[in-house]
């Protein structure tokens, strides 16, 4: 604060302690260029990036404050479904990929595996599963997942080996989380 006061009284300029604090650190000579008004051609490069820092000070006490983007509503009803040795967040009526089902497409299906589930702001939580509750979905599809390719080689042997793999994979809607 003594260097900041000290280069301002030098520059002409009065400060008191109401006005915008004034920060003491460099700024790039491009950025002070186009942050000054050309009315102050004679200050040192010091100088404008002080009286810089002190107008970005101010400017950013003017804007207002919005809301983080990271701060999302969580939604009413989720579970926390075991499927094929995974565990899955699922909501009703959003699709989830999983590895294939050994059921039709078209049919539905109950997942009886519930670890946990919120509904109506209440969360419980299974040791290990809850009992009485059911996730009931409808399998819309059979797919497989992308490549992916294994390569074994042994050095100076002449062994190579290259092998693709699809993974099969199933597409299916929750219907709705029976409590």
């Amino acid at each position: 604060m003594a260097l900041a006061n000290m280069l301002s009284r030098k520059a002409g300029f009065a400060t008191s302690r109401t006005s915008a604090p004034f920060v003491a650190s460099r700024v790039s000579p491009v950025a002070a260029k186009a942050r000054v008004s050309s009315a102050a051609p004679s200050f040192s490069r010091q100088q404008q990036s002080i009286v810089c820092q002190a107008a970005a000070t101010a400017e950013v006490a003017e804007k207002k404050v919005h809301p983080s983007p990271l701060t999302i509503a969580a939604p009413a009803t989720y579970a926390i479904v075991e499927i094929g040795g995974t565990q899955m967040f699922v909501e009703p009526g959003k699709w989830y990929t999983c590895n294939r089902l050994k059921v039709d497409v078209g049919s539905k299906i109950k997942f009886g595996r519930v670890l946990a589930l919120k509904h109506e702001g209440k969360l419980t939580v299974g040791k290990p599963y809850l009992e009485n509750v059911a996730v009931e979905a409808e399998v819309i599809e059979e797919l497989r997942g992308p490549k992916v390719i294994v390569y074994k080689m042994r050095p100076k042997k002449h062994y190579r080996k290259k092998q693709g793999h699809r993974q099969d994979l199933s597409k299916f809607m929750v219907t709705s989380i029976s409590a």
